[in-house]
């Protein structure tokens, strides 16, 4: 007999750990009673073998799913659709209205996944990113790469030199015609930036668009906000700026690179399918799936 509830405290989670992604094991040995996360274990005859990850959004009634793991020798049993059925009832007990859970195709576990949420009812997966990886030595003999020359009205700067008055300008221009989406607000992902290939661009002076990496591995750096002026996109110049940053990471001869684009950025979309991927090492997608819990 399996028994499922929800662990409260760091001391019982410790033992819980290879359960979930790497990412939120901190978030789970620092469990406390009342937490927003949300942990509901599988375990049998006190042995743990599944859990399932939540946490309560602040200032909301919704709930982001992390993950549903269950042991291998496990799996197949219902576990997972259980785990996920008591981790729902605890959401619901704590007010949540909504739960979403987002996860990247490809995995050996895909498929059991998407079982599970439709048998627990959840809304068919739907595309929400292209993930990307890729070595240099394969993305560099991509044609595109041969695309350096920008005319001279344009300038490719490192982001680290950006002026204040710069960035002023672009907060001022955001508050009067917002031209950026919000998740490509350039400001928002200069935490722990990556210098090396982290470039602006100017046109007539003008901070027009940007390449925002970071190095999330000693030998990976990720491509995480890439975004130029509207107007602008159609004349294509915003792949020399990508072209840069990648001829800055080979020249420091940092192996690996990854980036996430939005299936909704039609044009990036295209540009990966049809321009980038034979030059991958891999192509995946990020899926979203959600539950309406409570009825509003």
């Amino acid at each position: 007999m399996y028994t499922f509830n929800r662990l409260n405290n760091a001391f019982t989670a410790l033992l819980y750990q290879p359960f979930t992604f790497s990412l939120f094991r901190p978030m789970l040995v620092a469990l406390q009673p009342g937490d927003s996360l949300i942990a509901i274990a599988a375990s049998d005859s006190n042995k743990p073998i599944g859990l399932a990850l939540a946490q309560i959004l602040p200032q909301s009634n919704d709930a982001l799913v992390f993950s549903i793991f269950v042991e291998p020798n496990y799996r197949s049993q219902g576990i997972g659709a259980d785990l996920l059925a008591y981790l729902e009832k605890e959401l619901i007990s704590q007010n949540c209205t909504s739960a979403k859970l987002i996860y990247t195709s490809g995995q050996p576990t895909t498929v059991a996944l998407e079982r599970i949420l439709q048998k627990r009812n959840w809304t068919p997966p739907a595309p929400r990113m292209l993930v990307c990886q890729s070595t240099i030595d394969k993305i560099v003999n991509a044609p595109w790469m041969e695309k350096t020359e920008i005319p001279d009205a344009y300038s490719i700067f490192p982001w680290g030199e950006i002026t204040q008055s710069e960035r002023l300008e672009l907060e001022k221009q955001q508050e009067i015609y917002p031209w950026i989406p919000k998740t490509l607000i350039p400001f928002g992902h200069e935490e722990k930036f990556e210098p090396l290939n982290s470039l602006g661009l100017r046109y007539q002076g003008e901070v027009v668009g940007w390449m925002i990496t970071h190095r999330i591995a000693p030998d990976t750096i990720r491509y995480t906000c890439g975004f130029l002026r509207p107007d602008l996109q159609k004349m294509a110049r915003f792949i020399p700026l990508l072209v840069k940053a990648i001829q800055l990471q080979a020249k420091a001869n940092i192996i690996n690179c990854s980036c996430a684009v939005s299936v909704k950025r039609d044009s990036m979309a295209n540009f990966v399918k049809k321009r980038m991927s034979p030059y991958l090492t891999a192509l995946k997608e990020s899926r979203e799936s959600v539950k309406l819990l409570i009825e509003g």
